[in-house]
């Protein structure tokens, strides 16, 4: 039996308005993966940060991983710190795997993949979050950005089956996004151009929200901020009575 979507906690609220046309989507990603995992199952949170989606998992064994050098504060907390190329983890420890906008984060994807690949049972699901068009952050630590190509190819190199990449939102979204990212990314200095600045910062919010209306015109899709992908761990193969794969 798979769990009660259930509404969700201020301090996950507030962490989604914080990115609200980036993280509203994600959000409804991950509370399908929570609805779909059974009960005492483990699953285990690459790169978790802060943990955001922890409530969302009460129902089975949710394990966070990060390492030393992230810069989320509760990381420190995990129940897991190593880097996500070298887990500390059995084989076949895992029933699922969670990974939300860490991809980006990591000097050797690939390793990363295979490890957690290695870490999960056979059968086992990947529920994987990455960024296409995104500013630059968390320096040094930002690498790559990903298409749906790009996703694909590391997934299936890594041994996953059964790969699906879907966009996450349409191009007005995208560009929402970025106006109000803009707000912040503009910075300040001793210029004499902050008080125009915070102007602009309005000017900015108006027009993410006149552009975002426009999202049901995408027919393409083609420019979303990032894509969500499903992967799984193939199942071990049966042998038939004469010991041929069944």
């Amino acid at each position: 039996m798979s769990a009660p979507v259930r509404a969700v906690s201020e301090r996950l609220r507030e962490f989604v308005a914080e990115a609200p046309y980036e993280r509203r989507p994600i959000l409804d990603f991950v509370r399908q993966v929570a609805s779909s995992l059974q009960p005492g199952q483990r699953l285990l949170d690459v790169g978790a940060g802060d943990a955001p989606y922890r409530e969302l998992f009460a129902h089975v064994d949710y394990v966070t991983l990060d390492w030393t050098e992230s810069p989320h504060l509760e990381a420190r907390q995990a129940d897991l710190v190593a880097s996500a190329g070298s887990l500390p983890s059995a084989d076949a420890e895992f029933d699922a795997a969670l990974c939300t906008q860490v991809l980006e984060h990591l000097d050797h994807p690939a390793r990363a993949l295979a490890e957690i690949f290695r870490v999960m049972r056979p059968a086992g699901t990947l529920y994987l979050t990455a960024p296409l068009i995104w500013e630059e952050h968390e320096m040094p630590h930002d690498y790559f950005r990903y298409t749906s190509s790009g996703l694909k190819h590391l997934l299936t190199e890594a041994g996953f089956v059964g790969v699906d990449v879907t966009a996450r939102n349409d191009c007005f979204t995208t560009i929402a996004q970025l106006l109000l990212n803009a707000r912040w990314a503009m910075g300040s200095a001793p210029d004499g151009l902050d008080e125009r600045r915070g102007a602009a910062r309005l000017v900015l919010e108006e027009l993410a929200e006149k552009i975002a209306a426009l999202a049901p015109l995408d027919a393409a899709t083609i420019m979303p901020l990032g894509f969500t992908a499903t992967a799984r761990k193939p199942a071990p193969r049966r042998e038939g009575a004469n010991g041929t794969p069944g």
